[in-house]
């Protein structure tokens, strides 16, 4: 099955891609993606997906097909044959 996935910001720099779809297994959730992304794109897209889920009140945010996923089951969250991933990585300024 398809996902695809868009970056943004920061993320986009470190893909190199505004989006791109990815093959990936049935009943596939968020993490997994995740970790697929992270082998894919080494240790500048480990660090900034770790960063955003350590770093209190910085969190990247992902929405699936339109929802974040702290509504749904979070990490857990299963996505679906052209499901939607949108990664947004934290922003600070004034």
């Amino acid at each position: 099955m398809y996902v695809t996935i868009r970056y943004l910001s920061v993320i986009r720099d470190i893909t190199g891609t505004r989006e791109e779809i990815i093959e990936v297994d049935k009943g596939v959730t968020v993490e997994e993606v995740l970790k697929i992304l992270s082998k894919k794109y080494g240790k500048a897209f480990q660090r900034m997906i770790r960063s955003g889920r350590d770093i209190r009140g910085l969190q990247i945010i992902y929405f699936v097909d339109g929802k974040n996923i702290t509504n749904l089951e979070g990490f857990k969250t299963t996505v679906h044959n052209q499901s939607e991933l949108v990664i947004i990585p934290p922003v600070a300024g004034g």
